[in-house]
């Protein structure tokens, strides 16, 4: 039978080491077990942690995370106190002078906790986090129940948050909540709408800048939107874009417009593909060959036939229209085009 490691009567410097290997959701739930812990944990740690501080609902339970490109590493769980399983061992944690239950999720090895109000659980264990580790939310996901977290998070810092995910396809967001995503939620990095907007929803203004914007609900994109863009990424998987949409976009980029774009994405209507092209046969170049192309965002699109453009910098886009009526434009520079 193994010992406990009496951790806190460590020497300093074993344990400034053995602190900064221990995985985040080790370090929090060690803190949580005292004012004594916690003090070192956040004394001792000095490697900064690997990922971006993540809060995500799914309308059954919040959860907080530290999220890398590839992985997501969960910390805590936020549940009602009426989810709390029976058959389980209660176990209590004290927080702002309250109980809290407590078990282990044994897969992962994270505490999930259990509040009578579960709003105020995560907005207690997420400042509890962010002191912790000298971090900021930089991530939400969120659903058409929780929209309030986009004014919460902008209210309790002043660093933007990099990424937004707004779950739920089968949700139809009101005119007024669809405004409030795309103007009040600054993300910097990425929006992601899955919902629905209400029906001839317009949007009239500017798009603040954003680097990577994917909407599963895009028939309420005009080309006056996406002219005003400026974006790295836009994808659209369902649009009402037409040819001639696709062709002034097209000379908008070939003019310096759109200057930061890489990857588009659109489902469009192939009738009158050659006008795609109008006034710009000239130009174009159709590459046979087959052809590989990543995006900054990780998008990889195997491209068996385009039509390749240059800009008089140099940079060359190629248009790209897939079987399942896909609309592709990808912007590379000599650096990562591959022929296969």
């Amino acid at each position: 039978m193994t010992s406990p490691l009496p951790l806190l009567s460590i020497p300093y410097v074993p344990l400034n080491k053995i602190i900064d290997f221990m995985e985040p959701s080790s370090l929090v739930s060690i803190s949580l077990c005292s004012q004594k812990s916690r003090s070192v944990i956040k004394t001792h740690r000095k490697i900064p942690i690997d990922g971006r501080l993540h809060i995500s609902y799914n309308d059954k339970r919040f959860r907080i995370s530290f999220n890398t490109f590839l992985k997501q590493f969960p910390v805590l769980g936020v549940f009602n106190l009426s989810k709390m399983p029976s058959s389980v061992r209660e176990e209590c944690i004290k927080l702002n002078g309250k109980q809290v239950p407590v078990r282990l999720n044994s897969q992962r090895g994270f505490l999930l906790t259990y509040w009578e109000e579960e709003v105020e659980g995560l907005k207690t264990l997420t400042d509890f986090i962010t002191s912790l580790f000298s971090v900021d939310v930089l991530e939400i996901t969120f659903t058409k129940k929780s929209i309030w977290m986009i004014d919460w998070v902008n209210s309790r810092q002043l660093t933007p948050i990099a990424t937004a995910f707004c779950k739920h396809g089968k949700d139809i967001l009101t005119e007024e909540e669809m405004l409030h995503i795309l103007k009040e939620c600054p993300a910097s990095l990425e929006t992601v709408i899955y919902p629905s907007p209400p029906p001839n929803f317009q949007f009239r203004e500017n798009f603040r800048k954003i680097d990577c914007l994917i909407l599963s609900h895009g028939l309420w994109v005009t080309i006056e939107n996406l002219l005003n863009m400026d974006g790295i990424e836009i994808l659209l998987k369902t649009s009402n874009l037409s040819c001639i949409d696709i062709n002034m976009l097209l000379k908008h980029w070939l003019s310096g417009g759109c200057p930061r774009l890489k990857y588009f994405m659109a489902n469009v209507n192939d009738e009158g593909f050659d006008s795609i092209f109008t006034d710009l046969w000239d130009d174009v170049v159709i590459v046979e060959d087959f052809r590989q192309y990543r995006s900054p965002f990780g998008c990889v699109e195997h491209l068996n036939y385009g039509y390749d453009l240059q800009r008089a910098d140099g940079v060359t886009a190629t248009v790209c229209h897939q079987e399942n009526g896909d609309m592709i434009i990808v912007v590379w520079p000599e650096s990562v085009y591959e022929h296969v």
